[in-house]
């Protein structure tokens, strides 16, 4: 009964557009999901708005896992002065693991438990990654 009241909760949710801020990926984002596609990241990319006037938006890569909690957040600063204040208060939250820096674009993971190996990896793919 539990499971069958929470199915028809989230529906309700998804159908009323509380499930996702926006359908529009940037398109400076769009190859960069490709790309962790490509090396078998599948996951769901949620757009959010910006968390303060430093930013243009923030995006949301939940990694489909059953046993943990996953997810990558991109930071989309207005430009690269910005973004380094960005990656500098990312590095002080505890709670954040792996942040980096590549030109106007910040990104961190929440993982759970923590896997520091795989952060790395994503690590490395976002600064090899070209945005536009």
């Amino acid at each position: 009964m539990k499971l069958l009241l929470i199915c028809v909760t989230l529906s309700l949710l998804l159908l009323t557009g509380c499930g996702q801020q926006s359908v529009n990926v940037p398109s400076a984002l769009v190859s960069f999901i490709e790309t962790l596609k490509e090396n078998g990241v599948d996951g769901t990319l949620i757009i959010r708005e910006p968390l303060n006037e430093n930013m243009e938006y923030v995006a949301e890569y939940s990694i489909a896992r059953y046993t943990s909690t996953r997810v990558l957040s991109f930071f989309k600063c207005k430009d690269a002065e910005k973004a380094e204040a960005t990656l500098n208060e990312a590095l002080q939250n505890k709670k954040l693991s792996g942040p980096v820096r590549n030109g106007d674009f910040v990104m961190a993971a929440i993982f759970y438990p923590p896997d520091e190996e795989a952060v790395e990896k994503l690590g490395a793919l976002f600064l090899a990654h070209t945005f536009e």
